[in-house]
């Protein structure tokens, strides 16, 4: 919270905090600026020589881990990746759905070769299901309880709950921080730092499984786990995600800044 307020005075456009405006914010720690160099390279995670806000919060945790002595490392240890920067592995349960396509080419092919082969392909379409016509894990009845906690916990009502609202129903569970966290990391499907009414319903129905069954959250959501609203969305959105970062045009700068940092 400490990193975000001074994110926010420092006037970020789109989200984004160019080298220019984190440059002073940098140089005032007076740590040596090789140092501050490779904060600035292990900051920038996406290349694109502008902070977003979680970039800042590791750029800061750097400089205040440097400030106290301790050494700045290398390459960024996978705890201090955010969670927004890490590999989402919610992609995966979607990879079931692909063979469909491939059963088009092969008809296709079936068509210009053998005629014999057009019966093979025509089972293809049933193990492919549309996504909304696989039931979900989260049962009405629990969609209903948990949709109640919702509302209750959505303070600003805008069909978004933050870390911070939910943090305290979290740990009111008792589950170790660390299961907690990866609960978070599954649900939050469109990396936005903040769940829908249905990924919250799923980040509680995980944490009801660990806590009854004790079954730990799994490394992949399975395609029945993901929400409905998010199965049709979940390819575009990464789609969109990746044509965001491929518009950014500012290596040339991030080389710059490097450069005069050192």
């Amino acid at each position: 919270m400490k990193f975000d307020s001074i994110f926010e005075s420092l006037g970020p456009v789109g989200g984004m905090l160019s080298g220019d405006k984190v440059k002073p914010v940098l140089l005032n720690s007076k740590l040596p600026v090789d140092i501050l160099g490779r904060v600035w390279e292990l900051s920038d995670l996406d290349r694109d020589g502008m902070l977003d806000r979680d970039e800042f919060s590791v750029a800061m945790f750097l400089v205040y881990r440097a400030l106290e002595g301790e050494s700045i490392p290398m390459s960024l240890p996978p705890p201090l990746v955010p969670p927004s920067k890490r590999k989402k592995p919610a992609v995966a349960p979607v990879m079931p759905l692909l063979p469909s396509p491939p059963s088009v080419k092969d008809s296709r092919s079936s068509h210009t070769g053998s005629k014999t082969l057009p019966h093979p392909p025509k089972p293809a379409p049933a193990p492919a299901p549309t996504p909304a016509a696989v039931p979900w894990v989260v049962s009405a009845a629990e969609k209903t309880k948990y949709d109640e906690l919702f509302s209750k916990t959505d303070g600003d009502m805008d069909g978004l709950v933050s870390g911070a609202e939910v943090r305290d129903i979290f740990l009111k569970t008792g589950l170790p921080s660390a299961t907690l966290a990866r609960i978070w990391e599954l649900c939050d499907i469109g990396d936005m730092g903040k769940l829908t009414r249905e990924q919250f319903a799923l980040a509680l129905y995980l944490i009801n499984l660990k806590l009854t069954k004790g079954l730990d959250p799994p490394q992949t959501l399975s395609l029945e786990m993901i929400p409905p609203s998010d199965r049709q969305n979940s390819k575009q959105n990464n789609a969109n995600l990746a044509a965001d970062f491929s518009a950014i045009k500012e290596l040339d700068t991030l080389s710059n800044e490097i450069v005069e940092l050192q």
